[in-house]
């Protein structure tokens, strides 16, 4: 079932709306949740809570693609459940990779005029759309989808360094193109 036919099931407040959401995008909702959490409890919990907020947020809420939408919600709830479980704890491969990021991404401290949330993903999209191909995937499996250096490495059968290496040249760029378009400071 596509995501329109889905949709249409959640504005009938029909139950069968979750089943096909979980048929077409349970892996896909694990997978981004294994990437932030490791037990499989926390990791179902999450996936569990993003359904149930499509189910609350659809309607009044239409979103444009249903997978983005969920995928979105999922990640939320994983990070979430991810800062209440470790606290003070900054160890894991995922606060590296959002560590690695921390000197691209505006704080919110720097910031003299409020820009959203979606004012600067629509920024990072536009840099993302303007690199090349293989450059921008990696980006998104290490900063989207929480992969290690090492399985993103393994998947494209490149060198961990070089899999670094282009992390390290795509945040340059993004801090570069943030800094041009007045979302962080000089």
């Amino acid at each position: 079932m596509n995501d329109a036919s889905i949709v249409e099931l959640l504005f009938e407040r029909n139950e069968k709306a979750i089943e096909e959401m979980k048929q077409s995008y349970e892996k896909l909702c694990f997978y981004i949740a294994g990437n932030i959490l490791s037990q499989k409890e926390d990791q179902e919990e999450c996936v569990n809570s993003a359904y149930m907020d499509v189910w609350s947020s659809i309607p009044p809420n239409k979103p444009d693609n249903l997978k983005v939408y969920l995928c979105k919600l999922v990640k939320n709830c994983a990070l979430n459940r991810k800062k209440y479980n470790s606290a003070a704890k900054r160890n894991s491969d995922f606060s590296v990779s959002l560590d690695e990021l921390a000197e691209c991404i505006p704080d919110g401290k720097s910031i003299e005029k409020t820009i959203t949330d979606e004012q600067l993903g629509g920024a990072i999209s536009v840099f993302l759309k303007s690199q090349p191909e293989k450059y921008r995937k990696v980006f998104v499996r290490r900063y989207w989808y929480s992969e290690t250096v090492e399985d993103i490495a393994a998947f494209y059968d490149m060198n961990v360094k070089t899999v670094a290496t282009y992390l390290f040249r795509v945040r340059k760029k993004l801090k570069a193109f943030l800094q041009k378009e007045g979302y962080i400071d000089e």
